[in-house]
């Protein structure tokens, strides 16, 4: 409990830090953040409950620490994202990158290096294939949301093939709810709006159905 305790707190501690690190990478292609108090409230306890959902889902482990890692990083993406209609490729680069180091730690300790391969082939094949759908539609799909499913894929390949077909189709699923939702409002059938929250509260989902 008093770990629990303790993990929550580091949640809420850091949603300020995850603020200002999402308004950095936005540099000055936008203007002081109107709501900001709204934006830090809620980075601080959406950190919090996650952070603890992790834990009480994975336990004490590096792939608690995955979790945590990837909703830090998914945090600032959405703020990123909802702001500028961008997915910064630094930010992407680092979720990917702290998870690879939390799964290697996880296999090394738990001798799961066949979870590992998995988890980096579903990877760069997510994210193949994400390249080759932007190069046949660039108008529909961005750099950065290419990035991010490659990201994400390897999150949801430790877990193997069902978890990573779930998570993905949640994360598709999701967005084409949200895409409809945005077409009917403002009667545009293409209308553009940001996937990237979408995209990782459906692989977050599907690290969690796990």
């Amino acid at each position: 409990m008093s770990t629990m305790l303790w993990l929550i707190g580091v949640g809420v501690l850091l949603g300020p830090g995850l603020v200002a690190v999402a308004e950095r990478s936005l540099g000055s292609r936008q203007g002081p953040c109107s709501s900001c108090v709204v934006v830090l409230v809620a980075a601080s306890v959406g950190c919090a409950v996650l952070f603890a959902v992790g834990w009480a889902r994975f336990g004490p482990g590096p792939v608690a620490v995955a979790w945590c890692w990837a909703c830090a990083m998914s945090c600032v993406l959405t703020i990123t994202d909802v702001r500028s209609g961008r997915l910064p490729f630094p930010i992407v680069a680092a979720m990917t990158a702290g998870g690879l180091a939390c799964l290697t730690m996880a296999a090394a300790a738990e001798n799961r290096w066949t979870n590992l391969g998995f988890a980096c082939g579903a990877a760069l094949g997510v994210l193949a294939m994400a390249a080759a759908v932007q190069a046949v539609a660039p108008e529909h799909t961005g750099g950065g949301d290419t990035a991010l499913y490659g990201a994400v894929a390897l999150y949801l390949g430790w877990f193997g093939w069902n978890v990573l077909a779930t998570g993905l189709l949640l994360a598709a699923g999701l967005t084409a709810v949200v895409a409809i939702a945005v077409a009917v409002v403002t009667h545009q059938a293409r209308a553009r709006f940001p996937a990237g929250p979408s995209v990782l509260a459906g692989a977050l989902l599907g690290m969690l159905f796990a």
